[in-house]
């Protein structure tokens, strides 16, 4: 199956395609766009005008967010890599639920404190980051008793909310610190160990290490 993904390096979300596409296995031909160029957004609203990524195309295909791009992955793959959405209808639904909490109150959130941080000054919308460290301060709070009953959460057993996880945390080092939320930094460290996590770092994310390293 010819698979081609559009997606952007800084782009959270991209990254948690990647991280599935790496656990998976599956082979793919990269499509960066770079959103701060505008002739590259102009040229990729061509393709899908709403200029949301990433993007998975190919063989009829068109498949955009992040979470149906995986949900494909996993019905096309299903005995491929790491099985990421279990079989058992109770437990993939627990896995959606909280593929949605790291997305709407984790990612969301941390977008919001990254870009506005891109701003000049004037244009900072401190009432948006305001509301999203207080978002974050309440997802932490649900996330660190998860992982404080489920040790095994990100290492011996890795799902698709895992690749929802890692990327926003990865930010929120800088941004937004966990780190006296004990159950989160070990979730963290057990993540970061994971193969597909040290691809997606060593090939794909040098400019969010450069930006945590400032």
């Amino acid at each position: 199956m010819n698979l081609t993904l559009h997606y952007a390096i800084p782009s959270t979300y991209s990254q948690k395609v990647l991280l599935a596409f790496y656990e998976k296995g599956i082979a793919f031909t990269p499509a960066l766009v770079n959103p701060f160029d505008p002739e590259q957004i102009a040229a990729y609203r061509k393709l899908y005008p709403l200029g949301k990524i990433p993007l998975l195309t190919g063989d009829d295909l068109f498949i955009p967010e992040s979470t149906i791009i995986i949900e494909f992955l996993e019905n096309e793959f299903p005995d491929w890599g790491t099985k990421l959405i279990p079989d058992d209808k109770t437990a993939a639904r627990r896995v959606r639920f909280k593929d949605r909490i790291h997305d709407l109150y984790l990612n969301n959130p941390i977008s919001t404190i990254f870009f506005d941080s891109l701003r000049p000054p004037e244009k900072r919308n401190p009432d948006a980051v305001a509301k999203a460290h207080e978002t974050l301060d309440i997802v932490y709070g649900f996330m660190d008793a998860f992982y404080g009953n489920n040790p095994n959460a990100g290492g011996r057993e890795f799902n698709m909310s895992d690749c929802a996880a890692f990327p926003p945390l990865f930010y929120a080092q800088k941004l937004h610190p966990f780190s006296e939320r004990k159950n989160i930094q070990a979730y963290f460290g057990r993540v970061m160990e994971r193969p597909s996590v040290q691809k997606l770092l060593k090939d794909v994310l040098p400019a969010i290490e450069r930006f945590n390293n400032k």
